[in-house]
């Protein structure tokens, strides 16, 4: 299942960077839940220009997050909202 088609329904987020929000479970340790705030971090400095792609990227793949797995889906997502 995938951010674009979830039960056919187009979720439209409030801000753009929602799209590229990461979340990690309750239960998850220190240094989990500071990656993610990391990684969430880096994508609004990302989308406002402020983050090479380049660096966005390994960033993503250091936390073991496929970069173009994950910014393609993305991609998908905004391609359905323009149609």
């Amino acid at each position: 299942m995938s951010i674009a088609s979830d039960n056919n329904l187009l979720w439209v987020p409030p801000d753009i960077s929602d799209l590229l929000t990461v979340s990690v479970e309750g239960h998850a340790d220190d240094s989990t839940v500071q990656g993610m705030l990391v990684v969430n971090g880096a994508a609004s400095q990302w989308l406002t220009g402020t983050m090479d792609d380049y660096t966005y990227f390994e960033l993503l793949n250091h936390y073991g997050i496929d970069p173009f797995g994950f910014v393609g889906e993305v991609e998908d997502h905004m391609a359905l909202l323009m149609k």
